[in-house]
């Protein structure tokens, strides 16, 4: 039987204990477990960004958020394929339904997605292909289609809006050069495309009109993928917090002695803990205001789609900030490898380098902040 939305955050819950049993395995193969994708894929989470009509569950972005949040506070590299893998199908809605039907006939596979326009898709005898060295292609591991960013060469020049072109990945030379600090197993190596042919029905470009009747279609994409993605460090923050919240509760063996007996840790634990929900909040409350807006068919203002974006920035700086407080608390048991604050701490960074996290955006994010016009792909077009 199809799983329901209401089914699917239980669900995942049920898994988080196998994810943690395989976090240090995760680490150390720089992959996801086989069993622990099979479970992913088990829970429905691939569906949720999904058409109705391919199966899908159409559910609101705050729940894809949610669930990522909780799997994240057990393991970030599993975290960020979980989300990459579901938020990646919401292009089933962006592309052709025929496209669609084909990319998105399993929809329990995950996908891949890298967005930067590093390929080009030339016309040559009649049929198009696609050429181009993509980096950063996270879960590409365990994806049967990816999305790569290209732009189209045609008789008259290049289109100058970017596409995101989907391909199996079976077609591609995936590259191993993900060998990283932090978000160890995400598989985000670099891969690699030479004339491989492409339909251009399985492509879309940021602001193709969806053919879906539904909530997530009617969001600007960004407002989905952004939030979406920045779960993953409010979950990895999430879970050192609540890791120092337990050895403060069943004491440790230190050194420095007992946290509950330091009224210096425990207010700076407090203090990380307020400014983490704090940032959620904040995140979560412009989310679900685009979620109404887009229900009542309003079109989502520019200056509530800024709240958003600088909202993420702000809880991916302030996520960093939170796990580092936490593993500083830890003491020099964190500073193991196998500790999960050591763990957390390199997870939490990695994802900070993330282009969509960088100040860079911070200038054109608020010129639109205070209601002036602004053009900043890929946010404003």
């Amino acid at each position: 039987m199809p799983v329901q939305t209401s089914e699917t955050a239980p669900s995942v819950d049920s898994i988080l204990g196998l994810v943690r049993d395989r976090a240090n395995e995760t680490e150390r193969t720089r992959r996801i477990p086989d069993d622990v994708v099979a479970a992913l894929r088990r829970t429905g989470i691939n569906r949720l960004v999904l058409p109705s009509v391919l199966g899908g569950l159409q559910a609101p972005v705050l729940d894809l958020m949610d669930m990522t949040e909780r799997i994240a506070a057990v393991d970030g590299s599993t975290a960020w394929c979980a989300v990459i893998g579901s938020g990646s199908n919401v292009f089933a809605g962006y592309m052709s339904e025929v496209g669609a039907s084909e990319v998105f006939a399993d929809p329990d596979q995950g996908s891949a997605t890298m967005f930067a326009p590093a390929g080009r898709v030339v016309e040559t005898g009649g049929r198009h292909v696609l050429s181009g060295r993509w980096p950063f292609t996270s879960n590409c591991l365990h994806s049967a289609w990816v999305g790569l960013g290209a732009l189209i060469e045609r008789h008259d020049g290049v289109d100058p809006v970017p596409r995101v072109v989907f391909v199996r990945a079976s077609d591609l030379t995936i590259e191993d050069t993900w060998d990283s600090v932090g978000l160890r197993g995400t598989g985000s190596h670099h891969v690699t495309a030479q004339d491989v042919p492409v339909d251009l029905d399985r492509s879309s470009t940021f602001s193709t009109p969806a053919w879906p009747d539904g909530v997530l279609w009617r969001l600007p994409v960004h407002t989905m993928l952004l939030p979406s993605l920045v779960s993953v460090p409010l979950g990895i923050a999430r879970g050192a917090i609540d890791e120092i919240a337990r050895q403060a509760r069943e004491g440790r063996t230190a050194r420095r002695g007992q946290l509950a007996d330091d009224p210096i840790s425990m207010a700076e634990l407090a203090t990380a803990d307020a400014r983490l929900r704090g940032a959620r909040a904040a995140l979560h409350e412009a989310v679900g205001e685009a979620h109404h807006s887009a229900a009542r068919n309003e079109a989502v203002p520019r200056t509530l789609q800024a709240r958003i974006y600088v909202a993420c920035l702000h809880a991916s700086d302030v996520s960093v900030e939170t796990t580092s407080a936490a593993h500083q608390l830890g003491g020099s048991a964190a500073a193991y490898v196998g500790s999960p604050l050591l763990r957390a701490l390199g997870d939490v960074e990695a994802s900070r380098q993330h282009l969509m996290f960088s100040h860079r955006h911070l200038s054109a994010l608020g010129t639109a902040l205070v209601g002036l016009d602004v053009v900043y792909p890929p946010f404003f077009t």
